[in-house]
C-alpha cells in the first residue's frame, strides 16, 4: 500500500442510528458514520437484523458472545497485520451489500480505515476503456481455494438502490480471471484497473474512538486498515448483511 498518511482525505457523512436511512446513504455515500452510535455490539447486530440478513464469513473469528460477528484485531500477533483494498467476501453468490464496524479498543496512533469510490472509479475510466469492459464479468475466489470454489460477478455492477454503475472489483488475489462479453479472457487488465480503483484519488479515511460504529456499502467501495503507523491494540467487531445477486451495470452513456 502507497503512503496515505500525508493525503487529505473528507469525513465521512454522517447518519442516524435508522436502519432504511443508513441502508440508502451508504448507498449514496459508500460510507456512513452513525451518529448517535449505536449501543455496543448488541446494538449493532439489532441494527443490522433490520437491514437484511446478517451473515458470517467461514473462517472468521466470532465475537465473544455475538457469534454472528467477527473480530478483528491486532491484539496477539508478533507481525504487524496486512490489509489490502478489498470488498468483503466477494466469493459467494449473494456477497454482503453492508458492512459495519464498532470500535471496541482504539489504538493510541494510528489504525484508520480507507475507503474508495467505485462509483467515480467508473466514471473515471475513458470511453474507449469502459465501452471495452460493458458486459465483461470477474471471477472471484477465496484465497488459495481451487477455481471450483469460485464465482463469476459483473465488472461493472449496478447498485439497486441507487440504480447506479460502479467497478465491482476485490484484493488481487482474490480476481482470478476477467472475460469480455463476447468470452474473450483479459485477465491482463485486472491490475491496471484495481491500481486505477485506489490510486485515482485519495481514499476517505476514518479514525476511530471507541464506539465508533461506520457502515459501507461494497457495491460501491473497496476498502483496507492502515496498519502502517499503529501503536496499541486495535480490536473491532465486524456484521454483514447479504445482499442480492449482482446486477449487471448498463452501458456507458
Amino acid at each position: 500500500m502507497k503512503d496515505l498518511a500525508s493525503q487529505e482525505a473528507p469525513t465521512l457523512a454522517q447518519v442516524a442510528p435508522d436502519p432504511a436511512e443508513i441502508a440508502q446513504a451508504a448507498a449514496q455515500h459508500g460510507v456512513v458514520q452513525v451518529v448517535p452510535p449505536v449501543d455496543g455490539p448488541g446494538g449493532l447486530l439489532a441494527l443490522l437484523s433490520k437491514m437484511g440478513t446478517v451473515i458470517f464469513t467461514d473462517g472468521e473469528t466470532p465475537a465473544p458472545g455475538y457469534p454472528d460477528l467477527n473480530v478483528v484485531t491486532n491484539a496477539g500477533r508478533t507481525t504487524k497485520p496486512k490489509s489490502v483494498f478489498h470488498s468483503d467476501t466477494t466469493y459467494i453468490a449473494r456477497p454482503p451489500s453492508y458492512s459495519a464496524l464498532i470500535a471496541i479498543e482504539v489504538p493510541e496512533q494510528g489504525g484508520a480505515t480507507l475507503f474508495t469510490d467505485q462509483y467515480a472509479a467508473l466514471d473515471a475510466l475513458d470511453a474507449g476503456r469502459r465501452a471495452l469492459l460493458a458486459g465483461a464479468r470477474v471471477l472471484h475466489g477465496p484465497t488459495d481455494v481451487p477455481e471450483t470454489e469460485a464465482v463469476w460477478h459483473p465488472l461493472i455492477r449496478r447498485n439497486p438502490v441507487t440504480g447506479h454503475d460502479a467497478l465491482f472489483l476485490t484484493a488481487l488475489a482474490r480476481c482470478r480471471r476477467l472475460e469480455l462479453r463476447d468470452g474473450t479472457d483479459r485477465s491482463d487488465l485486472i491490475p491496471d484497473l484495481y491500481a486505477h480503483s485506489i490510486e485515482f484519488q485519495p481514499p476517505r479515511r476514518h479514525f476511530w474512538s471507541r464506539g465508533d460504529v461506520i457502515v459501507w456499502d461494497n457495491r460501491c467501495t473497496l476498502h483496507a486498515a492502515d496498519h502502517s503507523a499503529v501503536i496499541g491494540t486495535r480490536t473491532l467487531y465486524r456484521g454483514l448483511v447479504e445482499g442480492e445477486i449482482p446486477q449487471q451495470g448498463g452501458a456507458p452513456t
